[in-house]
């Protein structure tokens, strides 16, 4: 979806939400925030009990111990285990409290990022957007000069047919003429390419026609005063998301830094399950019936010695009955002492540490870039304005020569050549303008993005 529509103009800042809305970058990082929540979500969750059930049917063959009747057991036996266990760390150096906080400021970071991403595109569309506006004013420019030249050249027609002026005058105009409109055609071509860039800055196609809202507010005389550079950088280093980005990065590697030293206390967990199962080996008797009796030896006086013999009858006990005879529960806790790791403990931490300086330094460099972009910005700011008031004057000179130049020449004190210098320096004064006025217009813009305003008109 995008705010472009063959019959509605576009402003500045419906360009910006378009360029944000479509372009791919923004998106990556959109997707990078997702990502950052996530990890704090896992982070944060990781701190919880977990719990777990479990199921399963085996069948054995061949000598065995069966875990259910701790008998052996030869033939193929069906078996079936079920159960829940959880566990618990009540203790592990709080690791898990910092890791939350290293997910926390890496979601903080991410999020600055997207401002900053966001800022970038703005600033670039805002350029693109003044581009296209400042090349349609000098196409205005050079309409003005064809219009100009075309009534010199009917005055002009008219007194050679008359006989009162020579051909050459003619001709000089006819020449400059095509020369005003071969201008003219270049302005429209340098319209047509500010205006593709644009569009592709949007992620636009091309041949979508869209139209610019040309600003109808620029109050150049209320930016007489531009504030310095100390006062900029002041609130910028305070509000500028690639400096909050740099600072949570730097608070990042705090956090992994003490997540990394937590390796060395001990760490206590507790621990527990439920179960039961089934065996297909397991059974029980259901009657005993007497059958006689079995001979087994003789007496010392040759008598025989007989013994009762029983008939007994067994039967698989049920597999509802076995898993509420096999229910079993267990609880435990585990303590672990870090006494030698390799040093992983002890790397772990001079990385990090290393990794605190390095953001540290970024943090520094962002911010002397930042203070450094701010300056240029004002320098960049002061010296438009100068251009612009200088061009004024210049372009104030220029109108007033080519107003005499066109009096003298329309009573033939001034011939073609002297005409068209004059109409020419005046073309240039216009030119200069425009460009220093919009060039003027988009470096104090800037000033006033570091002071936490609006880029839009």
């Amino acid at each position: 979806m995008s705010f472009c529509d063959a019959q509605q103009s576009m402003t500045l800042d419906q360009c910006i939400q378009t360029a944000w809305q479509n372009n791919l970058q923004m998106k990556q990082a959109e997707l990078s925030v997702e990502s950052g929540e996530a990890n704090l979500k896992a982070a944060q969750t990781n701190i919880l009990p977990n719990l777990n059930g479990f199921a399963t049917h085996n069948y054995n063959w061949g000598q065995r111990i069966d875990p259910f009747t701790n008998q052996f057991a030869t033939s193929r036996v069906q078996s079936n285990s079920f159960g829940v266990s959880s566990s618990v760390d009540l203790f592990n150096g709080f690791q898990n409290q910092q890791n939350i906080k290293v997910r926390e400021a890496a979601l903080e970071s991410v999020q600055f990022d997207l401002e900053t991403q966001k800022n970038n595109i703005a600033l670039n569309v805002a350029a693109a957007f003044l581009a296209v506006v400042m090349t349609e004013e000098l196409i205005g420019v050079s309409d003005q000069q064809v219009v100009i030249t075309k009534q010199q050249l009917d005055r002009v027609i008219k007194l050679v047919e008359a006989g009162s002026l020579n051909a050459g005058a003619r001709y000089d105009l006819e020449a400059q003429l095509a020369r005003d409109e071969a201008q003219r055609v270049q302005r429209q071509n340098d319209y047509q390419m500010a205006m593709l860039q644009l569009k592709q800055m949007l992620i636009l196609p091309a041949d979508e026609s869209i139209s610019l809202e040309k600003p109808s507010n620029l109050d150049l005389e209320s930016k007489e005063t531009l504030e310095n550079a100390a006062t900029v950088y002041a609130f910028a280093e305070s509000n500028m998301p690639e400096i909050k980005s740099a600072q949570m990065s730097l608070l990042q590697w705090d956090s992994q830094m003490k997540s990394a030293q937590s390796g060395r206390y001990p760490s206590l967990s507790l621990s527990g399950s439920i179960g039961t199962g089934y065996s297909g080996l397991r059974s029980r008797i259901v009657s005993v019936t007497p059958n006689g009796a079995d001979e087994i030896g003789y007496t010392s006086a040759n008598d025989i010695v007989y013994i009762p013999s029983y008939e007994t009858q067994v039967e698989r006990v049920p597999f509802g009955t076995q898993l509420g005879d096999n229910f079993n529960q267990f609880i435990g806790l585990s303590l672990n002492v870090p006494v030698f790791n390799r040093g992983s403990v002890s790397n772990s931490v001079k990385q990090a540490k290393i990794n605190r300086s390095l953001a540290e330094l970024q943090l520094e460099q962002e911010k002397i870039g930042l203070r450094q972009k701010i300056e240029s910005a004002r320098v960049d700011a002061i010296a438009a304005k100068e251009t612009y008031r200088s061009n004024q004057a210049s372009l104030s000179a220029a109108a007033k020569a080519f107003e005499f130049a066109k009096a003298r020449f329309e009573a033939g004190a001034l011939n073609a050549t002297e005409f068209n210098t004059s109409k020419g320096n005046l073309e240039l004064a216009n030119n200069a303008v425009t460009r220093s006025k919009y060039d003027y217009i988009f470096k104090s813009k800037i000033l006033d993005f570091y002071l936490g305003k609006s880029l839009g008109f």
